[in-house]
């Protein structure tokens, strides 16, 4: 029988196929949770860390995107919360895993544990640098408050702005000093080859 990390694994794959919160962007969210654990020499629960990450944004997809909740922390933490009872996972780790959920959206109030933490941070992360960008960029459309390229600009200079200040760990802060350098290195030559926006 396959563990339960697994078959979320599996679930995950399936159904998370969106381009900005889908399967890639959980996978990138574990590796860096996992990367600052090991920097900040820190002890953790591979298997809590591992299925949040994998959860943290279910309530975004399709098969999930109309439930009762009304935001997509408390979607995501419903639907992991079903699937962890389905699988009979130990109680005390299905709440650290929903603890991490619902704590995740950068500027949410943070959770109370390591997992937690690693978790709300590789997120913020994951909005910052080449990668954040493309995830803006990739919203255009698809998203009420991200009608055109502009407005998708004009939410990653803000998320630059907002995510420093929110991260928890000093690893984080510079990775988060890496990738501000890198948006601003493109911004600046987009800017530059658009007349500073007006022929996009």
């Amino acid at each position: 029988m396959k563990p339960l990390v697994d078959e979320v694994e599996a679930l995950v794959a399936r159904v998370g196929t969106h381009p900005v919160w889908g399967y890639a962007h959980c996978l990138r969210v574990h590796a860096l949770a996992e990367e600052l654990a090991r920097t900040e020499r820190l002890s953790y629960d591979a298997e809590i860390l591992r299925i949040a990450a994998l959860l943290h944004d279910v309530g975004l997809y399709k098969a999930y995107a109309f439930r009762e909740a009304p935001d997509h922390a408390r979607r995501s933490a419903d639907v992991a919360k079903r699937v962890l009872k389905d699988g009979d996972f130990p109680p005390h780790a299905t709440r650290a895993v929903i603890e991490a959920i619902l704590s995740h959206p950068p500027g949410a109030p943070p959770g109370g544990s390591v997992e937690s933490a690693l978790l709300k941070d590789a997120v913020a992360l994951d909005y910052l640098g080449a990668i954040g960008l493309s995830r803006v960029l990739a919203m255009v459309g698809t998203e009420d408050d991200v009608a055109d390229i502009p407005a998708a600009l004009w939410q990653a200079e803000t998320l630059r702005r907002k995510i420093p200040d929110l991260l928890v760990f000093e690893s984080s802060k510079g990775i988060a000093r890496e990738r501000i350098l890198e948006m601003d290195d493109f911004l600046r030559d987009l800017k530059g080859a658009t007349k500073n926006l007006k022929l996009i």
